[in-house]
């Protein structure tokens, strides 16, 4: 597609799409935050009996799994003979569940205090919301040998590649020098982790402050990442009583999320690959339907829910086959921001890269004056039904403009790109008319705005996106990853440069 030329200066009409920008900005001026992600099953029981111990404590195991290294590092679940679908592989009860539920059982005062004394507001504007089953999971630790966990536990170390394993040289401060690539090519996500970093030291200073406080930094560290990489969040839990909601207080004694000992040794197989979900089933038939990571799939059938997990075959699964299932929403592929920010590792295939809004008002300004003239004539009530539009679409594409893995923007993207490129009225009724006739799903917006506009609108919006995407990528500076130490090991650090790279190499393909 041809590109827009470059206007020699600038007119009304940019002028206005510019003025017009910067009011968006600053209203948009919110921080985002990332509700914790679940499962994801990096590090394995080391006893080699961990099904044997999970079969003593209740669990059921299907003979024809087991678990052992897999070609790409690490273990993982394997089929040992032909599974057919919908089959029952492993079921774990409510008393193999490790929640919050186990805390407020406990007699651990201290750990039970900091839960308690959270403020619920700073942890979910922060993005904090693994950090009450992270203190449960310290408390249980602390239980040494009588904890019915102890093995789990002790199998668990702390996720090197995870982004809060990286504190500084005195363990009480990250060095946040391995953020710098993150901040140039994925900066929502950089700023998700300093926010993240910034959060677990605070909490860890304010409710332990104390030099006699027997919880370490790296201890809840420790925790946090396997709670962010490894556990699953369920929509329904037995109710804690009033004393046991006393003891942690209200806002931990309703989290949900849970760590799953044997489930969470499935590893990541995205949409198409994966095999297995898992759900929460009834004492009594045992159906169930449906999957993802937050395993919600529920039987509300009163006292017969026995709050049992169960993992199933979600199709037939051949001898030799890893089991896997996917870490997303089971209908749109997991991004690598996501994977990097709680699972420690990114994929091919599941990059995407985004623009800010600074770096695409240029592209907007240089537009041809021609056709954005007729932006002059728009009334004030129309163009203030634009801003307000352009500042929802926004909302919904989470403040930046996205490209998918095969260089294409998102459908938010582009219906934000076509909102702020209309050339006239004609252009400005197309956009309105989706929100104009009253939808009933204001998610379904961004693909309406695309349907109801002309290809010629698409394809100007997309050439100002790649316009944008160019002038990025001259602008950025590129990620040198010959600098990398080979002696490094596994890091977040070495993953985050990964992810840079990726990310450079997609803004090219959306160039092109």
């Amino acid at each position: 597609m041809t590109m827009p030329r470059s206007p020699s200066s600038s007119s009304p009409g940019s002028l206005i799409i510019a003025r017009r920008i910067i009011i968006i900005i600053l209203l948009l001026s919110l921080s985002s935050r990332v509700l914790s992600i679940t499962p994801s099953p990096k590090d394995d029981m080391a006893c080699a009996d961990c099904f044997a111990w999970a079969r003593q404590h209740g669990a059921t195991i299907d003979e024809n799994i087991e678990m052992r290294p897999t070609d790409y590092g690490g273990r993982g679940i394997f089929a040992k003979a032909d599974i057919p679908a919908d089959t029952e592989l492993i079921r774990l009860p409510n008393d193999l569940q490790l929640g919050v539920r186990q805390l407020a059982e406990g007699n651990d005062g201290e750990m039970q205090a900091m839960a308690r004394n959270l403020n619920w507001k700073y942890i979910l504007e922060q993005g904090l919301e693994f950090v009450p089953l992270s203190i449960a999971l310290c408390a249980e630790r602390r239980k040494g040998p009588s904890s019915t966990f102890a093995p789990f536990l002790d199998s668990l170390s702390t996720l090197q590649t995870h982004s809060l394993a990286t504190p500084g040289d005195d363990d009480n401060h990250y060095a946040d020098d391995d953020l710098n690539n993150l901040k140039v090519w994925s900066p929502n996500v950089a700023q998700k982790i300093l926010q993240r970093r910034n959060g677990i030291q605070a909490i860890h200073q304010q409710q332990l402050p104390s030099p006699s406080s027997s919880l370490a930094l790296e201890e809840l560290i420790w925790a946090a990442t396997n709670v962010c990489s490894r556990s699953l969040l369920r929509r329904n839990s037995p109710t804690l009583s009033a004393e046991q909601t006393r003891r942690i207080g209200e806002f931990v004694a309703y989290d949900r999320s849970r760590m799953l000992p044997i489930i969470d040794l499935v590893n990541h197989g995205s949409l198409h690959r994966a095999n297995v979900w898992v759900g929460h089933l009834s004492s009594g038939d045992g159906h169930g339907g449906g999957t993802n990571t937050n395993a919600n799939n529920e039987d509300e059938d009163g006292d017969s829910n026995d709050y049992s997990t169960s993992m199933k075959s979600k199709r037939a699964i051949k001898a030799g086959e890893e089991l896997l299932f996917d870490y997303g929403d089971d209908t749109e592929r997991i991004s690598n921001d996501r994977l990097l920010l709680d699972y420690g590792f990114v994929l091919p295939g599941h990059a995407q890269v985004t623009l800010t809004l600074d770096e695409f008002v240029p592209a907007l300004i240089a537009l041809d004056d021609q056709m954005k003239v007729g932006m002059d004539e728009i009334s004030k009530e129309e163009r203030e039904g634009l801003d307000a539009f352009v500042k929802f679409l926004l909302g919904q594409a989470s403040g930046v403009l996205t490209f998918r893995s095969d260089g294409r923007p998102t459908v938010q993207s582009l219906a934000v790109a076509i909102a702020l490129t209309c050339r006239g009225q004609d252009d400005v009724t197309r956009v309105l008319q989706p929100v104009r006739s009253n939808p009933k799903d204001g998610s379904l917006l961004p693909a309406e705005v695309f349907d109801s506009c002309t290809e010629a609108q698409r394809e100007f919006a997309l050439g100002a996106l790649r316009r944008a995407a160019a002038v990025a990528l001259a602008q950025r500076p590129t990620v040198n990853s010959d600098t990398c130490d080979s002696n490094e090991g596994d890091s977040f650090a070495k993953v985050a440069r990964q992810h840079a790279t990726m990310c450079r190499e997609l803004l090219l393909k959306a160039v092109e």
